[in-house]
């Protein structure tokens, strides 16, 4: 059985006035807030009912299940559910993780770990924007003297 369509959109149709503008980023913090107390909620569940795997898993079934249902429409969760989506590396970022695991490290040079991650982190994004902006000036570049090779062999035509 092939699963309905689920196509939806979030922007008002056209000639409707738009919602303000602190309305999206409301909605988006209280999406993901009900998605994290949804998360929490499976946690406890298979703690308490000691599954073999972990409250993620759990909370993913019921969700897909609810949305297959009907009982929660798509467009509940979506402003939430891309905003955790576009920001997931953020949630992933390995020094974190690790550091997690040392506890007394974190104590004694905790301070001095979170502000090299933050160096190391803004480091990163910062040579990516660079080089984006490089790569698209050297691209315009190129374009720029193709476009003036043609001009110039049209007017010598």
């Amino acid at each position: 059985m092939k699963a309905p369509a689920l196509q939806h959109s979030i922007h008002p149709a056209p000639g409707l006035p738009s919602a303000p503008a602190w309305r999206q980023p409301a909605q988006t913090a209280w999406q993901v807030g009900i998605l994290i107390a949804a998360w929490w909620l499976a946690d406890e569940a298979a703690s308490a009912l000691h599954l073999p795997f972990s409250g993620g898993v759990v909370g993913l079934f019921v969700l897909v299940a609810l949305l297959l249902s009907g009982w929660v429409r798509p467009a509940a969760i979506e402003l939430g559910a891309n905003w955790l989506l576009a920001n997931m590396l953020l949630f992933f970022i390995p020094l974190v993780v690790s550091v997690v695991q040392f506890t007394q490290l974190l104590k004694s040079q905790g301070l001095m770990l979170f502000v090299n991650i933050g160096l190391g982190f803004a480091s990163v994004m910062l040579a990516t924007a660079l080089t984006v902006e490089w790569v698209c000036r050297y691209e315009r570049k190129l374009r720029l003297q193709k476009l003036v090779r043609q001009r110039t062999a049209r007017a010598a035509a």
